[in-house]
């Protein structure tokens, strides 16, 4: 008797909540549609050329944009898509993404938002700040077959190409089986086990959508990137640098000219890509022998002492310099011009693929692919 009394007012209790649960969501899918219809509407008024902020992430001629220099920077989401926005499934929010026209009326109309009940002005700027804050780029559409980017929960639809670089579909003859294993099967103490994945991590950048794709940009804030890592450069091509001038331990004549010198092996030199719109978006590549094409830079930092164990600040240097010309005799030069006032610095080369992404190569047990050396300016 107490069990049938107890199983009744549990129904009796869920029953009473589940429509105050459904009210609620539906609530915010329709909102969410509703802000979709808006900002979808905003972006047929836009421009590479219209005014914007730094970030600021949307649809542009049917192209992701985002903002540089308070102009649109437009990429194309690729055959037979659009940028659109669209609304997030399991939260409040929209988010801005590649997808079909299709896709994109499907995913509003699920929500019972039509165009004459959009938001009102003030509504598409909270929208706009929303989609920011959850959005990724079309570089996520471009790797996968189905995701509204930002909303785990969401499926889409493809478009295939014979030319396996514009695909969507990720081929099976590239798909790595090693990631599905976690590494725990050759245990060590305090090893950790690793993300799995059974698609290359494809997708991995829509489980966090608080961050924004990188997208070429250098995001201060921290950011998503889904480009894969590319041609790791054989054993016997990673490459190593010495520097020539100044020596460790060096002195250097204070506020004077002097040139920076180092010594290169196995990096194809002269390879580098713009940095403000280029930045970690392509796959490392090698030469015909096998040399990673990139570049170095060499950045000097001002230290309290020769033997000072204090850890230094990386968003603080005296002087910072890409080497992007080709290596002359094996050497990468710089002046640095004006010299430096009278301290203690250390000098350190940053080796880079073309990207600017750091060198990657074959094993993790390896020497140093850089130099640091320390010298007094007097």
């Amino acid at each position: 008797m107490k069990c049938s009394l107890f199983v009744a007012l549990s129904l009796a209790l869920a029953a009473s909540a589940r429509p105050q649960y459904f009210s609620r969501r539906a609530d915010f899918t329709l909102q969410n549609g509703k802000d979709a219809i808006a900002l979808n509407d905003k972006f047929k008024t836009l421009t590479a050329n219209s005014p914007c902020q730094a970030g600021e992430d949307a649809c542009v001629n049917d192209q992701f944009a985002q903002c540089v220099n308070g102009k649109f920077v437009t990429q194309s989401c690729g055959s037979g898509l659009v940028c659109a926005a669209l609304p997030l499934v399991n939260s409040a929010g929209t988010s801005i993404t590649c997808t079909t026209a299709a896709d994109r009326d499907a995913r509003i109309a699920a929500t019972g938002a039509t165009s004459g009940s959009s938001s009102s002005g003030s509504s598409v700027a909270a929208a706009s700040s929303t989609a920011a804050s959850k959005t990724t780029s079309s570089a996520v559409a471009s790797s996968t077959a189905s995701t509204a980017a930002g909303d785990n929960s969401a499926t889409g639809s493809a478009t295939n190409s014979s030319d396996a670089q514009s695909s969507l579909t990720l081929l099976n003859s590239v798909i790595a089986t090693g990631f599905a294993n976690d590494g725990q099967d050759q245990p060590e103490a305090g090893q950790v086990a690793s993300a799995t994945s059974t698609n290359n991590f494809i997708n991995f950048c829509a489980t966090v959508p608080n961050l924004k794709i990188t997208n070429g940009l250098q995001i201060t804030q921290g950011s998503c990137n889904p480009a894969p890592m590319g041609v790791i450069a054989s054993t016997a091509n990673m490459p190593s640098c010495k520097f020539v001038n100044p020596k460790n331990g060096d002195k250097v004549p204070a506020n004077q000219n002097f040139t920076i010198q180092m010594a290169i092996k196995n990096l194809n030199t002269g390879f580098f890509t713009n940095p403000n719109e280029n930045y970690f978006a392509a796959p490392q590549t090698v030469d015909s022998n096998g040399n990673i094409n990139g570049h170095s830079h060499v950045v000097v930092e001002a230290i309290p002492s020769l033997d000072t164990t204090t850890p230094t600040d990386p968003t603080k240097f005296a002087f910072f310099k890409g080497l992007n010309d080709k290596a002359q005799n094996g050497i990468l030069s710089v002046e640095v011009g004006g010299g430096l006032p009278a301290g203690v610095y250390r000098l350190a080369s940053i080796n880079s693929a073309s990207n600017h992404q750091p060198a990657l190569v074959a094993i993790a047990q390896h020497g140093s692919l850089d130099d640091m050396i320390y010298f007094t300016v007097a």
